[in-house]
């Protein structure tokens, strides 16, 4: 019976730390989203926007040092009819709402179509000021 526990807890002490990396990194549907890392986008016609995007960057460098919160959240860049938009589900911008949504401009705008928030995925985000559990719908 103790051998039968141990191997079951062994198992899912596996299953929680092997999804994880040294990184922070949280693997779903297979891609890797690393947390508190800049990922690599180009959009907007500028090459790796997190860092090149002056006002997206002032964000992403505000939310790095955070402590009350506001900025605990995912920055996406979902290219969408053509046009890139820049979305976040941070406190600080998403008052009220689950998303708020930027031009490449840092404007706020407004996506009608219902189909354009679900379509976000882990491949399109930027950035993510937190590390997601293994298993936690974020």
């Amino acid at each position: 019976m103790q051998m039968r526990i141990l191997k079951y807890f062994t198992l899912f002490l596996f299953m929680v730390t092997g999804s994880c990396t040294d990184l922070g990194e949280y693997q779903e549907e297979g891609y890797k989203v690393p947390c508190k890392v800049i990922v690599e986008i180009n959009a907007c016609g500028i090459k790796d926007i997190g860092h090149n995007l002056p006002w997206l960057n002032a964000i992403i460098v505000t939310s790095m040092n955070d402590q009350s919160t506001v900025y605990v959240g995912r920055i996406w860049c979902k290219n969408y009819n053509g046009q890139d938009y820049i979305v976040t589900d941070m406190p600080k911008y998403a008052v009220g709402q689950m998303y708020q949504t930027f031009n490449c401009s840092g404007e706020s705008v407004t996506v009608i179509d219902e189909g354009f928030y679900p379509s976000l995925t882990d491949r399109d985000i930027v950035w993510i000021s937190y590390c997601p559990q293994p298993g936690v719908d974020q």
